[in-house]
């Protein structure tokens, strides 16, 4: 194992000293050419563009067209299907049963608990069935009046304010780092040299 290590802290260091050379000789370009130095950082930052992921933060994928279009089937699966969790959840389900079987708790105050939990659990699961079944039927039944409603619950998840601050470009710190590039490049030059000279000093 302690060889494993040692090969992944090596290559670690490897991968470090080729980073800090890439700086090193961007700090370089910075001090004498600093337009050059920018337009190979803009070239960079085109490799993570959001513009690649503007079409798919866009798309928009609408089901409820299509499941109009087939309510007969979707809606009767949909009502047989919630029809089924209620008999189960009113007539087939033991409470008792299921906290003795999977929970097991330990103390009578702990039973106490879990029945209320559970129990919570299986009424909430009863109201939503039973406004499922309601909405199935009136999808089969008024498919005009399940659109309507339909419309009213939809909420429009809108992605431009994410896209629009992804998409940012902040040019106030490129136009300062231009005007002072002799002491940002200096920093650069001395911080990459002194990380040079480190690794350097590691790997041999």
């Amino acid at each position: 194992m302690n060889i494993v290590y040692e090969i992944l802290i090596e290559s670690a260091l490897i991968l470090s000293f080729v980073l800090v050379a890439g700086a090193f000789c961007y700090s370089i370009l910075f001090l004498v050419k600093p337009k050059a130095a920018l337009q190979l950082n803009g070239r960079f930052n085109a490799w993570f563009s959001t513009e690649k992921v503007d079409a798919t933060l866009d798309r928009h994928i609408d089901t409820h067209d299509l499941m109009l279009k087939n309510r007969w089937w979707v809606g009767s699966l949909f009502l047989a299907g919630a029809f089924f969790t209620l008999k189960y959840l009113l007539l087939d389900f033991d409470a008792d049963k299921f906290i003795a079987l999977v929970v097991s708790p330990a103390g009578k105050s702990a039973q106490t608990f879990w029945e209320i939990g559970v129990t919570f659990i299986q009424w909430l699961l009863v109201l939503t069935s039973f406004v499922g079944a309601l909405a199935c039927a009136l999808l089969l039944i008024n498919p005009e009046t399940f659109e309507r409603l339909s419309h009213k619950l939809d909420t429009h998840y809108s992605t431009e304010h994410i896209k629009e601050g992804a998409d940012t470009v902040y040019t106030v710190l490129d136009d300062w780092a231009v005007k002072n590039h002799v002491l940002v490049g200096l920093f650069l030059f001395l911080g990459s040299t002194y990380l040079v000279v480190v690794l350097l000093m590691t790997l041999m």
